[in-house]
């Protein structure tokens, strides 16, 4: 069993770019660092089995090596031919992966055991995410339909998802919806301790 979390590097100005805009740049830097940091001890203190970070700069290799992970380079053009790439690349070493977006700090070890359980029936295991997307993925074999063409970023992926999977004829599990955190208003409704004190713009 491998969880593969998909985490930017944590560069500022390329981060949380919609919570910088209301509270700053470093803000924002530092919210990713954090969000990736919860998720990463998160994984290995859930013993599920093997944690790798899939980052998207080499300069951040060591970053993420520090904290304890397998760190490996995003491939592709899109979000979609990466996590088909990174799904495929586990999939050659391990009979269960299921990837995890670092900023889906609602997720808990429960949440990512009970996916690598549903994937002992299923083919595929999506988590839904409150806006629309998905904060979870998993297969026990390439699944390249469900990553093509896709609206990432948008309220329809989740729907889209669905809609392949059964239109595919694929055996598959849906969890408990979750959510990440996007906007300034994802903060304020999940983590508002997270936020700056006062809470205002910076």
């Amino acid at each position: 069993m491998l969880l593969q979390i998909f985490a930017k590097a944590p560069v500022i100005g390329q981060v949380k770019t919609r919570i910088a805009k209301t509270h700053g740049k470093a803000f924002a830097l530092q919210l990713h660092r954090r969000l990736c940091e919860h998720m990463i001890a998160m994984a290995l203190q859930s013993n599920v089995g093997a944690v790798e970070v899939w980052t998207t700069d080499a300069r951040a290799l060591g970053y993420f090596e520090a904290l304890g992970v397998d760190c490996c380079l995003q491939q592709g053009q899109n979000l979609g031919t990466r996590m088909d790439f990174a799904l495929r690349h586990g999939l050659a070493r391990h009979d269960r992966v299921v990837i995890v977006g670092a900023d889906a700090a609602s997720i808990d070890a429960g949440y990512v055991q009970a996916a690598f359980t549903a994937l002992q029936q299923s083919t595929v295991v999506v988590g839904p995410a409150s806006d629309g997307g998905y904060v979870l993925v998993g297969a026990t074999q390439p699944v390249p339909f469900l990553f093509r063409d896709m609206p990432w970023g948008t309220p329809e992926v989740m729907g889209l998802t669905l809609e392949r999977l059964l239109a595919g004829g694929c055996d598959f599990h849906v969890l408990a919806e979750r959510w990440d955190i996007d906007t300034a208003d994802d903060l304020r409704r999940h983590l508002p301790q997270w936020l700056p004190p006062g809470g205002g713009n910076h």
